[in-house]
């Protein structure tokens, strides 16, 4: 496949894959989560749409489109989805509200694939989560592969953002 053809591809499964794990992660969380902007962006570039410290849960992609896919939270959303899934009014971030973050990120991840599983017409598999709370830049770098990643925003109650990107 040439660079056009797969740049056109990935374009295509971030958006599709973005409105599934947006669906999926709004049914779980019953917020709204709204998708807003696509494009291409340096990975050294996605932090700066977040704050200092945050959430990346990042995955290998395997099967119809091998890649790697992240979804980068800032700190106190993360606590707040955790927050939303527990029912309390705010949650500290520790080892058990990061496990649950971990399966919030297969859901997403899942529904992102199968998304993308229907613009490739083949199957499409998540790896393993990896979760990293920590500077976001660092979080980053480390989750993605220093190449141009196509990227979708998730906005959660219309504000907070988490971002998609997926690198081919």
């Amino acid at each position: 496949m040439s660079l056009a053809v797969v740049g056109d591809l990935s374009a295509h499964v971030v958006q599709q894959g973005a409105q599934e794990a947006a669906s999926a992660l709004s049914r779980l969380l019953r917020r709204p989560i709204g998708v807003e902007g696509f494009g291409v962006i340096d990975v050294g570039d996605i932090a700066r749409s977040h704050g200092r410290i945050g959430v990346v849960l990042a995955f290998e992609t395997t099967g119809g489109f091998p890649g790697h896919l992240a979804f980068v939270i800032d700190e106190d959303v993360a606590a707040s989805v955790v927050a939303s899934l527990t029912g309390a009014d705010h949650t500290e971030l520790n080892t058990a509200a990061l496990m649950a973050l971990a399966e919030v990120g297969n859901i997403a991840a899942s529904a992102f694939l199968n998304g993308a599983s229907r613009v490739t017409g083949m199957t499409c598999m998540p790896s393993v989560p990896r979760t990293t709370h920590a500077p976001v830049d660092k979080a980053v770098k480390g989750a993605l592969p220093p190449r141009p990643a196509h990227i979708a925003t998730l906005r959660v109650d219309g504000s907070d953002v988490i971002t998609v990107a997926f690198v081919a």
